[in-house]
């Protein structure tokens, strides 16, 4: 049943592998000439051809093939040796010019030379070794179990380095990039690594079972095949997202749309509440955001009402908000946890709290309108003036910063003469 589950987890992985990288290849005709992408080929080829080769049903098949026979493990493991080399030259490729110590093409020989030093000391490991082929088996006797696990340690020590150092600079540079299809695939393959790591890590059960018995199973098990398929699928989807991610974002608009509208309730709700103007002409049957255009719609007229009601209560914002809000968060030390945006979201939360206190007792402040606070300038399209909204609206409803604005705003006005 295991082998059996191997077999299926191993060949759906590298029908997987082959399949999506000729796609990609496909895809990207006429970019061919970016070695990034020459690299996300490679890739894709070995690791396919590396799965292909290790699983129960290939070693089976096989077994008639006499001294041939005790090669598979060696090609299948350098076949993956050299695909996660591929994997972090494609990492180093995507930095920016001064982004690598020694520029991205010395990272890329440096790496291209690491590939090729770890290829060479495994093979000749494995050959020095000189293990047999005892079904699945791969045993090697004498002072040659030691070999055969130092072996595993090269090729485990590898695997683990490249698939970190792929997950970290990948990962930074999906942390420099705009929101989009591109960022979410950085953030996929860089989840895959990890996923990587517990498919690599089946390799100590193996280094142990040589030094105790000194033989292993040369083909993959079902504990590892498992990870190596969910490892593929992952690489792929993110190395595939620029092609699909456009699409499946314009099918989950009106999803996001109308869960927007929602986090937006409860901010909404309070400016009507004391600027009732601002409503718009209401959709009181909800017969718009039922379908995908209205859902739409509805969120963006809702954007309107709440700019507009800010509007309307610049008179009323405390000038000292932007003070009491870093006041608290310096406080609580929330100031080092907090990033330039979050707090810039509770600050705006905070100056329309203040503000709804202070309309609603009539008390509108001397000065310059809105001196308490000024709109973050960070949103740049409808869609990101949606997402900062909801950030708003988020703080407007839990944080505790705002709870004390408007605090000390009512404390304030119930000490102002009547």
């Amino acid at each position: 049943m295991g082998d059996r589950l191997a077999d299926v987890a191993d060949y759906l992985a590298c029908l997987i592998a082959f399949v999506g990288t000729a796609g990609k290849a496909l895809s990207d005709r006429g970019r061919r000439s970016d070695p990034a992408l020459r690299y996300v080929y490679a890739c894709g080829l070995c690791l396919g051809l590396g799965l292909a080769v290790t699983t129960p049903a290939t070693f089976a098949a096989a077994s008639g093939l006499g001294s041939w026979f005790g090669c598979l493990r060696l090609v299948g493991d350098e076949l993956e040796l050299v695909a996660v080399g591929f994997l972090a030259m494609l990492a180093y490729s995507i930095q920016p010019p001064g982004g690598v110590r020694g520029g991205v093409r010395g990272a890329l020989r440096r790496q291209a030379a690491v590939t090729a030093g770890a290829f060479l000391l495994t093979v000749v490991a494995y050959v020095a070794a000189d293990p047999v082929q005892v079904g699945d088996l791969v045993v090697a006797h004498g002072r040659g179990r030691f070999v055969l696990a130092a072996y595993i340690g090269l090729l485990t020590v590898h695997l683990v380095w490249r698939l970190a150092v792929f997950g970290l600079l990948v990962g930074r540079s999906a942390n420099r990039m705009p929101p989009g299809a591109l960022r979410s695939g950085l953030r996929l393959m860089a989840s895959g690594t990890v996923i990587g790591l517990l498919w690599t890590a089946s390799n100590v059960n193996d280094m142990v079972d040589v030094l105790t018995t000194g033989g292993e199973v040369g083909a993959e098990s079902a504990v590892s095949a498992v990870p190596a398929l969910v490892c593929v699928v992952l690489m792929l989807a993110g190395a595939t997202a620029p092609a699909w991610g456009g699409r499946l974002a314009r099918w989950s608009r009106p999803l996001r749309a109308r869960y927007a509208y929602r986090r937006l309730e409860p901010l909404w709700s309070a400016l009507r509440a004391t600027v009732p103007a601002v409503e718009l002409l209401p959709d009181t049957a909800g017969v718009g955001r039922r379908t995908p255009y209205g859902a739409q719609f509805a969120l963006y007229r809702r954007i309107i009402e709440i700019r507009d009601g800010q509007l309307a209560l610049r008179p009323y914002v405390h000038p000292q908000v932007p003070l009491w809000v870093a006041e608290f968060t310096a406080d609580t030390g929330g100031a080092r946890s907090r990033r330039r945006h979050d707090v810039a979201a509770t600050v705006e939360a905070a100056g329309i709290a203040a503000a709804l206190e202070a309309a609603g007792a009539g008390h509108r402040y001397p000065g310059e309108p809105s001196a308490g606070y000024a709109p973050y300038e960070g949103q740049v399209g409808i869609d990101e003036e949606a997402a900062w909204l909801v950030k708003v609206a988020d703080a407007f409803a839990t944080s505790p910063a705002v709870a004390e604005v408007r605090s000390r705003v009512r404390e304030e006005l119930n000490r102002v003469p009547g």
